[in-house]
Order: C-alpha cells, then sequence, then structure tokens
C-alpha cells in the first residue's frame, strides 16, 4: 500500500539610515511574519530585494534552554540569532500561538529587553493591560543589531496550551542605505508541554520515506512515521489549511524534525505522514511526536542529501499519467485498474509519461514546505561536469529522455520522460540521480 495516505516566516524589517518608506530601523509593523493569521506568502521580500526568502547563504534560528518543551508559567529565556556573513546589521520579529489555532490565540507573554519592544496588532506598545483583541502580541527590535544575536524573554501560559509555535523572521542587511540586497531569513518551532503521562504516550517505530521506505529521509520531502498511540483517531489536513499555510498540528498531533515543526497532513493511531522542514542539516537527528497524552521518545533517524523513491498505484505502478497527442492527461495503469468512473491507460513508444516521486534531491530554488504552491522548479545541478544531466531514467532497462525533473509542490517531484521502443507489458523504471542515490523499489508502467 502506498505509505503517503493523504496527499513559515519573514518579515519586513529595516536598515539602519534608509529611506523610511521602505525601512523599519525601529522595529517593523506587527503581523509581518508568515503565521497564517499574519501576511503568509507576502513577507518582507515585498520590500527587500535580495532574493527569496532563505537564500541568502545564512539563516535565523532559536535556542530554547529546555529543548523542545516548556513547563506552563515557567518563563524561558530565548537566543535568536541571524548569521549571515555579508551582513552588517540585522533585524528580528517573533510571534508565539497556541498551534491549535496559530491565526488567533496568543500564546504566553513576551517580556521587552534592552532595543527590544512589544507590540500590539495596532503597532502600539503593549499596554499594562495586554493587547486587545485576541491578544496576540510580537516582540522585535527597536534599533537594529551589529551582531545578530537577540536574548527574549517568554513566559508561557500559565497552564498547558498545548502545542506552541514560534513564528521567527529575520532581516540581513547589508547597510548600503537602501531597501536592495538584503538577505531575508525566517524558521519556525513548536514547543510541547511537558508531561509526566505514563499511558497512551506516542511510540515510533519507524520514520521513513513516505513513498518507498528507504534509508534515512530527506528534508523538504514526505516522510511516513509508524508507531503505536500516535494520534487519538485519523484525522486529515483537509479543514485546517488557514491561508494557505499548512497546519502543524492535526487532531492534537504535532511532529518535530530536528526541533522544527513539520507540516502534517495524515494522522491515525499507527501513521502520520508529515513534510519534513527545509533544513540544512545532514547526519543524525531526532524526530518527536507530542499529543495530549505527551511526547514520544526521540527517534534517531538520518537527513540525507536524497532518499529517491516513486509514488505508487496498488503496490504495483508507479502513480503517474500519460499524455494523449492533444495534452490531455490520464492516469498511467492498465485501463480499468484504478476502478469505475477513473480514466486509465498504458504508455506506447513516444509518448509522454508524468511520475511523481519523493526524496528527489535540492532543487534550483528552494521550496518552503509550510505552504500550499504549485511550481516548477528543476533539480540542482550537483556536479563538476555540467554537460552531465541531474539525472537519468531507464524504462524496461532502456534509457529515457528527460524533459524536466524537479519539485512541482512541497514534498512531489515530477519527472516528463518519453517512452522509448520497448515490449508490451509492465516495465520497471530506475531513476538515477546524479548526486549518486537510483529508486529501489519494485514499482512498473503499463506499455501497450
Amino acid at each position: 500500500m502506498n505509505r503517503l495516505a493523504r496527499l513559515t516566516l519573514p518579515v519586513c524589517l529595516g536598515l539602519l539610515g534608509a529611506a523610511t518608506a521602505w525601512c523599519y530601523p525601529f522595529g517593523p509593523p506587527a503581523g509581518h511574519t508568515m503565521a497564517p493569521g499574519d501576511r503568509p506568502g507576502v513577507a518582507c521580500t515585498a520590500c527587500h530585494i535580495g532574493g527569496q526568502v532563505n537564500s541568502g547563504g545564512g539563516n535565523v534560528r532559536i535556542a530554547f534552554p529546555n529543548g523542545p518543551s516548556y513547563s506552563p508559567g515557567q518563563a524561558q529565556t530565548l537566543t535568536v540569532t541571524v548569521t549571515d556573513s555579508a551582513a552588517g546589521v540585522f533585524g528580528f520579529e517573533l510571534s508565539a500561538r497556541a498551534d491549535r489555532s496559530p491565526n488567533t490565540l496568543q500564546a504566553g507573554d513576551f517580556t521587552a529587553a534592552a532595543e527590544q519592544r512589544v507590540i500590539c496588532a495596532d503597532d502600539q506598545i503593549r499596554p499594562a493591560g495586554g493587547c486587545g483583541g485576541n491578544g496576540i502580541q510580537w516582540i522585535e527590535h527597536s534599533s537594529p543589531s551589529l551582531t545578530g544575536v537577540f536574548t527574549v524573554r517568554w513566559t508561557p501560559p500559565a497552564t498547558s496550551a498545548g502545542p506552541i509555535h514560534f513564528y521567527v523572521s529575520a532581516n540581513a542587511g547589508n547597510g548600503d542605505n537602501t531597501f536592495r540586497g538584503d538577505h531575508i531569513y525566517a524558521a519556525d518551532y513548536v514547543l510541547l508541554p511537558v508531561s509526566t503521562a505514563t499511558t497512551g504516550v506516542p511510540v515510533i517505530q519507524s520514520v521513513a520515506s513516505a513513498a518507498g521506505g528507504g534509508s534515512g529521509i530527506q528534508s523538504g520531502s514526505w516522510i511516513t512515521i509508524m508507531g503505536a498511540n500516535l494520534a487519538p483517531s485519523r484525522a486529515t489536513w483537509d479543514d485546517a489549511i488557514l491561508n494557505n499555510v499548512f497546519p502543524t498540528t492535526v487532531n492534537g498531533v504535532t511532529v518535530l524534525v530536528n526541533g522544527s515543526a513539520a507540516p502534517v497532513s495524515f494522522v491515525s493511531p499507527t501513521q502520520i505522514n508529515a513534510l519534513a522542514p527545509n533544513d540544512t542539516t545532514l547526519g543524525s537527528v531526532n524526530v518527536i511526536v507530542g499529543s495530549a497524552a505527551g511526547s514520544s521518545a526521540p527517534f534517531k533517524v538520518d537527513l540525507v542529501p536524497a532518499v529517491p523513491a516513486f509514488f505508487g498505484f496498488n503496490d504495483k505502478y508507479i502513480a503517474g499519467m500519460v499524455l494523449d497527442a492533444g495534452g490531455a492527461a490520464q492516469y498511467l495503469a492498465p485501463a480499468g485498474s484504478l476502478g469505475t468512473g477513473v480514466q486509465s491507460r498504458a504508455a506506447k513508444a513516444g509518448d509522454t509519461i508524468l511520475l511523481f516521486g519523493t526524496g528527489w534531491g535540492r532543487t534550483t530554488t528552494q521550496l518552503s514546505t509550510g505552504m500550499v504552491s504549485s511550481v516548477a522548479y528543476p533539480l540542482a545541478h550537483t556536479g563538476a561536469d555540467f554537460r552531465a544531466p541531474a539525472a537519468t531514467v531507464t524504462i524496461g532497462g532502456q534509457p529515457a529522455q528527460i524533459s524536466f525533473i524537479g519539485l512541482v509542490s512541497p514534498g512531489v517531484y515530477q519527472m516528463n520522460a518519453v517512452v522509448p521502443q520497448l515490449p508490451a507489458g509492465d516495465q520497471p523504471v530506475v531513476l538515477k540521480l546524479l548526486i549518486g542515490p537510483s529508486t529501489t523499489q519494485q514499482l512498473t508502467i503499463p506499455v501497450q
């Protein structure tokens, strides 16, 4: 059975001395993070022109003193660090939300330190009685930093609020007194409440690629977690996607991969499907599942550059489409094999087929795993010889021409290839990446 059961965060910050129409050296307006209730998809790249989010070679990170957990009412001192070797000044904005409703529910309170401020939705300093409306607040710089390190005091709610989501965004400015050439970075994290429960706690038994179950997982690709007590019941994200932002809590269940919150599409007592968050880390990392019953023990898995695999139909055929001469598409499977009312057919020599999978490696542009999007980002060329293709494919042992291979939505890769001359029957497909790994599944496509 196909293991895939179901198919955030910049802020517009300013530079010291830059034009006030474009920059905010003493703190940006409220609500410029990628939290669902803010302005997802707009953010700072609309006014700071220096490339896409997280494309500048640096990053923003939060260090939590107690790891990925909090105790109600017990204050923590967080450290926000913006790293960019080309930058001269730095700023940030941070918000904490109850993950069950991150667009409307504030989680805890921030205390401003020197050269910081806490503001409300009306862009005014938070009054003593707290912010009005839904109470959401943002802490940010009130003067640019020359080091990129900000110490932030946060007090959790007095009682458990379930998973709490932190949305942090940062600007690494180049100091040219304009809005051009700045680098915008973003990250998000979830803290789980400390629990002393001894029964019903999630237990992770395996973590693997959602398509092929191969060794290791790739950031930005679909993963499947198997275990016990993972969720109270089956649920999907179908009604939980807000403002095109994927949820990181479904049915009270949250997944952390190397400390970062993973968008969750499907949960059940024994299985979770999630998107591994973007992460430059390679090597062993911890995966944790949290629910109302408590948090699982950390499960170690390797983050690898690629673990290519195809999604499948009926445990036999690769999930794909075949294009007709006029450009219309049908499912790539024997006619009638996918049920009544579903148009499918076998491919023939010369047809263009579209095959889908996950874990195929880095693309020319990094796609955020946090938002709904439809793109076409080709695989990045990682070899020394740029004449070599980023990937090759054989169908029935014969080389096939690839016209496109890359990412088409978060976690989903697509390959367009032309079917070579082959005998009729089910033909195996092997995708080999320039960086080394190949698919190893026993899946085929039908050829007529």
